[in-house]
Order: structure tokens, then C-alpha cells, then sequence
């Protein structure tokens, strides 16, 4: 089992990134990571391919590199 999660927050461009958490994100995915430097990597890639974020004004990527509970 890996030990990092990264953690991508899909959040609405009114919420400010310093609000942009689990419980106030639109939509929230995780991937399992090996290195806290994949995190940002898997975190760009899951949100641009499977959300198209980045062509839409009225929503933002936050990620995150969580350790995985257990």
C-alpha cells in the first residue's frame, strides 16, 4: 500500500484557496502516490483530463499530498 495520497480539490473561483478544503470543494478525487513530488503531477493530470477545469473560469484545482490513514 502506498503510503501518500494526493488529494485534488475542484472548488468554485468565488471560494478563496485558503478556503478551499475537503468540506467546501465542489468535487474532491484521490490518488494514491509513492512520492510527496507526484502529488502535483498526478494532481495536474487527474484535474485537467477527467475535469477539464482549466477550460473553465468558474472553477480551480487545489492540490494536496496527504498521508493515508491506516
Amino acid at each position: 500500500m502506498l503510503p501518500l495520497l494526493a488529494v485534488i480539490l475542484v472548488c468554485a473561483s468565488s471560494t478563496s484557496p485558503a478556503d478551499c478544503t475537503r468540506e467546501t470543494a465542489l468535487d474532491v478525487i484521490t490518488r494514491p502516490v509513492a512520492m510527496p513530488m507526484e502529488c502535483a503531477k498526478v494532481g495536474e493530470l487527474t484535474g485537467e483530463v477527467a475535469l477539464d477545469v482549466r477550460r473553465e473560469g468558474r472553477r480551480y484545482l487545489m492540490i494536496r499530498c496527504e498521508r493515508r490513514k491506516g
